[in-house]
């Protein structure tokens, strides 16, 4: 029997991949057919606060008219076996739909401020999330994985030479500030690695990146330690999957929890750096995030100022040997009390 899962996206590229990682996992277990539905909110806080209250931890859901209305969500006329999320705007709706079909709901990163009993499964990487329905996990799904980082890096016809290493870069966050200076100081001291291991860059900025800093960046990188650049302000490409295929080593910036985790499914070491102004609320789940990861040897983290320091030969580090997807959608499945197919 062919299992209908549905994505409910509230349009944020990193919580459908996430989601899509998770299903091609599931879809590898047993036969599936998967639809995104979109939602867009159409309201502030104070109101989700008041839906979230009166929805309270019982089976009310949100009418069909509201859905369409207010959340500008159209439903399907199949119903789906399974509704999976994985962005906090999205949950009235998933959970409304869940409601209303019967079905079980699966929700992938930190829940909050939601109940645990909305859920069937919360994949949580919160330590502070211990709820009846939520399973602790090392880290949130993605989409990528070493099979696949591997195969993009063997398409990439104009793949550089020589020694390479990755730098994916955000930007700034509520928790991470980045002044012009943390910049300048960024591209000096990748001036300098380079340098030291004769090594050239992959670098990749993205949306949040912004194209004043990527300014500065451009002006203190010395070209001749660029191999490839993906100036995303000036124009987007999608080459995070062959520099990561590419990369000896593979850099990252802590404000981005997706870009940090993508970088560890693709199997390679992974530096984690940031700007001297960050700041991680206790109440973070973050901290805890970031903190496993290291303990269980999936990265090291490293500021700005102290790159220049780096040494591949000082740093040991152990690579997940099963792809996180794989290790959920088990769990999922002895959870539903569903058979794999194949």
């Amino acid at each position: 029997m062919k299992r209908v899962v549905w994505i409910i996206s509230e349009g944020s590229p990193g919580h459908v991949s996430q989601a899509e990682g998770f299903i091609a996992a599931l879809a590898e277990r047993i036969d599936l057919e998967s639809h995104i539905i979109q939602t867009r909110p159409q309201f502030g806080g104070f109101f989700r606060k008041l839906i979230r209250l009166w929805m309270g931890s019982n089976d009310k859901a949100l009418s069909d008219n509201f859905l369409k209305r207010r959340l500008q969500c159209d439903i399907p006329e199949r119903p789906p076996d399974l509704i999976v999320t994985s962005g906090g705007k999205a949950v009235f709706t998933a959970r409304s739909l869940a409601v209303k079909f019967a079905v079980p709901l699966v929700y992938l990163g930190e829940r909050k401020p939601y109940p645990s009993a909305w859920f069937h499964t919360v994949f949580t990487p919160s330590p502070f999330e211990s709820g009846s329905n939520d399973v602790p996990i090392e880290m949130i799904p993605t989409g990528i994985t070493p099979e696949k980082v591997i195969a993009a890096a063997k398409a990439w016809d104009a793949r550089p030479a020589g020694n390479l290493w990755a730098m994916i870069l955000g930007g700034a966050s509520a928790s991470h500030a980045y002044s012009d200076a943390d910049w300048k100081l960024l591209g000096e001291k990748m001036n300098s690695l380079a340098e030291k291991h004769h090594i050239r860059w992959l670098i990749s900025t993205s949306r949040r990146t912004g194209a004043h800093a990527e300014e500065i960046l451009r002006l203190t990188l010395d070209s001749k330690h660029l191999a490839r650049a993906v100036w995303w302000a000036e124009k987007p490409e999608k080459m995070m999957a062959a520099f990561l295929g590419s990369a000896a080593w593979v850099f990252v910036t802590q404000d981005s929890v997706t870009m940090v985790t993508e970088a560890i499914a693709s199997g390679r070491p992974v530096v984690v750096t940031m700007p001297a102004a960050t700041r991680l609320k206790p109440t973070s789940f973050l901290l805890g995030y970031f903190g496993r990861l290291e303990s269980l040897r999936r990265i090291v983290r490293i500021p700005f100022d102290l790159l220049g320091d780096f040494h591949p030969a000082g740093v040991v580090l152990q690579p997940r040997s099963v792809p996180i997807n794989s290790e959920l959608a088990s769990t999922l499945l002895t959870r539903l009390d569903w058979p794999a197919q194949h």
